[in-house]
């Protein structure tokens, strides 16, 4: 089988790389004004106003990639599985992803102690998410043969 055959459509490349950059970026916003930009307020500190339209945009942005990586498993993944390609990364990739859906959803509904954590690792693991795509990419196409 061609290692093409694994190569995302160009506009299957774009919302992919839209939704992951829009998330990423809202989510860094969110985290710098958090951190650096309170205000002081009529009764003490409080958030940047624009924090709260930035977590909306990035939840939106975050389905959205759910539903462009949901897209990617019956075909792209199945197949490159089944092919026995660029398993490590792709299986890597799919944990990150998974462990940021996971903190995602912690940040909702879990109690505070929990729901720190878990922002912590989700800020990081987005930060992380860019090289691993990359490095996914990279070996991918560096390589035609098949991985166990």
């Amino acid at each position: 089988m061609s290692r093409h055959v694994f190569r995302l459509s160009r506009r299957h490349r774009l919302a992919l790389a839209t939704t992951l950059s829009a998330s990423l970026v809202s989510g860094v916003a969110w985290w710098v004004l958090d951190n650096f930009c309170q205000i002081q307020g009529e009764f003490g500190i409080s958030p940047h106003p624009a924090q709260a339209w930035l977590l909306r945009f990035h939840g939106a942005a975050a389905m959205a990639a759910l539903i462009v990586l949901g897209s990617l498993l019956p075909v792209h993944v199945l197949r490159a599985w089944r092919a026995k390609r660029n398993r490590r990364t792709g299986a890597g990739l799919l944990a990150l992803l998974a462990l940021q859906i996971a903190t995602g959803y912690a940040l909702y509904y879990a109690d505070n102690p929990l729901r720190e954590a878990a922002g912590q690792l989700h800020f990081f693991l987005g930060l992380s998410l860019p090289a691993t795509l990359v490095l996914h990419i990279y070996c991918g196409r560096r390589t035609g043969k098949p991985q166990a």
